[in-house]
């Protein structure tokens, strides 16, 4: 279970990076310059977000919900985490992490002092064009079960995102005809999964969206998860309460 809820985490983080491309065919081209239209970059200070998870498993769901808090300036980070009743809160400030326990601060299991690595690297949600590295093709009409289908983008670039271990990524972007933005499919820690998106994105210019996750075996899409984000709160004054 403990694999299990990494694994979700993992993929979440996913949805936290700006992304960006640039050696594109003309289709990838049009549908990627279409989920930002007006080439807006957001230049992040700080970020506060709460999202909460439900894997569906066998014997019960497993909800999970987790604020992730960073200050871009300070160069300060937190995340709390709330799982079947036992919260913990990792702080990382002053170049080192600590890990508390209802209140009391207990050493930091090894590895997990990496969850705040590359952190701070990005500072802004980029457009979706700008890395002259990434790579992004069109693949046509692509069908994922019976829960995703649409016209595709595969997409490679660097992310950084922060304590996965990622450093580039491919991500298959799925749109309807429109070119609106229906889902996409990742790959971590051994499992495919599909992200079925629901709703419009919370905040203008970044692919924050609620989701419902779905594992990939073969022809097969199985429920996985739910992820709802509960608040977000971009370039606000931070909660210093978490830092003292």
């Amino acid at each position: 279970m403990i694999k299990r809820t990494v694994s979700v985490l993992t993929i979440a983080l996913l949805l936290l990076a700006g992304v960006a491309s640039a050696q594109v065919d003309d289709r990838a081209r049009q549908l990627l310059e279409g989920l930002n239209p007006d080439g807006m970059t957001l230049d992040l200070t700080s970020l506060d977000q709460t999202m909460t998870m439900t894997i569906y498993q066998d014997g019960g769901d497993l909800v999970t919900k987790t604020r992730i808090v960073v200050d871009y300036v300070g160069e300060r980070a937190a995340m709390v985490s709330e799982v079947m009743g036992m919260a913990t809160t990792m702080v990382y400030k002053d170049g080192s992490t600590v890990l508390k326990m209802n209140g009391m601060a207990i050493p930091v299991p090894a590895g997990m002092d990496s969850a705040f690595d590359g952190v701070f690297d990005q500072t802004a949600t980029a457009n979706l064009l700008d890395d002259p590295d990434a790579v992004a093709t069109y693949d046509g009409q692509v069908s994922y079960g019976d829960v995703l289908s649409g016209q595709q983008v595969t997409y490679t670039g660097n992310f950084g995102i922060p304590g996965s271990g990622l450093d580039a990524t491919t991500v298959r972007f799925v749109f309807d005809d429109s070119g609106g933005l229906l889902g996409q499919v990742v790959e971590a820690d051994g499992m495919v999964i599909a992200y079925v998106f629901v709703g419009e994105p919370k905040v203008d210019g970044a692919m924050y969206y609620d989701a419902e996750m779905y594992e990939l075996v073969g022809g097969t899409a199985t429920p996985f998860a739910s992820m709802r984000y509960d608040a977000i709160s971009v370039n606000q004054p931070i909660d210093e309460s978490l830092f003292e």
